[in-house]
């Protein structure tokens, strides 16, 4: 604290933040699960932004499950929106589907095609995300059902139907 302190004397604004970035990062460090949902929550009541951006972000990194379900729920979509990677969440991409068997994969923020896959030998009826966004389910009239890494875009499973 001594380095923080002669950082505000001396008015060095930008070393003073960095100190007590590390000084917040090694507290929270040391936090459970649940301690650090609480401390999340009231530096947003308090307006303590720079403890809350760090906070949320150790919170989003090793929180299990079962405690960012007690998170208060602004919390929950502001941890989501600012520390989770756009990529995971799949948020700008579309799937299209083609009637000769093709899967087309868009970035609908920028209209770029992603990915083109030769998913099926006939028209695809039907393409979905599953709810964790990590697999791509498409049938068609070929009489299967085809799951899909949704990173690799690589064939997981191919189920064949009557």
């Amino acid at each position: 604290c001594s380095t923080l302190h002669a950082a505000d004397y001396c008015g060095a604004q930008a070393c003073k933040l960095w100190v007590e970035n590390i000084i917040i990062k090694d507290h929270i460090s040391n936090l459970e699960p649940n301690e650090l949902r609480r401390l999340t929550e009231n530096a947003r009541a308090c307006h303590a932004d720079p403890l809350y951006e760090a906070a949320g972000e150790e919170l989003a990194k090793r929180a299990p499950v079962d405690v960012l379900a007690k998170a208060d729920s602004q919390i929950l979509a502001e941890i989501v929106d600012r520390h989770l990677e756009k990529r995971q969440r799949r948020t700008q991409e579309l799937a299209f589907v083609t009637v000769n068997g093709k899967l087309l994969i868009y970035d609908s923020a920028t209209g770029s095609n992603l990915q083109t896959l030769d998913a099926h030998g006939d028209c695809i009826n039907c393409v979905a995300y599953s709810f964790d966004n990590s697999t791509i389910a498409t049938a068609s009239d070929d009489c299967t059902v085809r799951l899909w890494n949704a990173d690799t875009y690589a064939c997981l499973h191919t189920l064949q139907h009557d």
